[in-house]
């Protein structure tokens, strides 16, 4: 357990004061109760014991008994063997649809100091640390559209534009763009698609038909 720091109360306890602040009288967060708790919910916790985890906790699954598991499968797989299928590669409709006037592909990720849209981490010093979104670009590329570091870019697809800071890099290959979404100045997310995949129906955000050019712009959003 890592102990919160000074002046910060645990989750649970927080959930506890506002329990009680609701009416529904509780005894202090304590993590052996709650486990306790979880197990008359969930029954195969009932082996996960708060005293009997130790440093590095158990393996699981846990039996009933408190045993763990140090493998899982040995002579066969409890729900069966797993199936194969073959994956036939089709390309984004993103590309498919719009690569022709948007040829380069932008993807966007993540810097250690700010976690997605950073509602939670732009209110921490890490704000401080890192202060804007900036657009990773190949050597090659930054020198077709005559684009040096610390230029403002400006990116557009087929859904609107926005200027972001140019950052040279091989990180990214020819041809590929990235960058982060952390500031709402920036609005990285009017660029991206709607689309979905066929299976887990997550959107493309990773795949952005786009184009570059270099901008004297700053942060200005110009939707279409």
């Amino acid at each position: 357990m890592v102990e919160p720091l000074k002046g910060c109360k645990q989750d649970g306890q927080i959930m506890i004061d506002i329990m009680n602040r609701m009416g529904y009288p509780q005894a202090d967060y304590d993590p052996k109760t709650l486990l306790e708790e979880i197990s008359q919910i969930v029954p195969f916790f009932a082996g996960v014991k708060w005293d009997e985890l130790g440093d590095n906790g158990k393996q699981w699954p846990v039996l009933p008994d408190g045993s763990d598991t140090k493998i899982l499968h040995t002579e066969s797989f409890k729900i069966g063997k797993g199936q194969f299928k073959k994956a036939t590669w089709i390309e984004s409709q993103e590309l498919s649809d719009h690569k022709k006037d948007f040829p380069y592909i932008l993807t966007t990720n993540r810097e250690l100091e700010h976690y997605n849209c950073g509602a939670q981490t732009r209110r921490t010093g890490n704000a401080e640390i890192l202060q804007t979104d900036s657009l990773l670009i190949h050597p090659e590329d930054a020198d077709k559209h005559g684009i040096a570091e610390g230029d403002m870019v400006c990116v557009e697809s087929a859904r609107g534009k926005i200027d972001v800071k140019a950052r040279i890099s091989l990180e990214v290959n020819p041809g590929i763009l990235s960058s982060t979404f952390h500031f709402p100045e920036v609005n990285m997310n009017v660029l991206t698609s709607s689309v979905t995949d066929t299976d887990a129906l997550c959107p493309e955000y990773k795949v952005c038909a786009v184009r570059i050019r270099k901008s004297k712009g700053k942060y200005k959003l110009q939707a279409q």
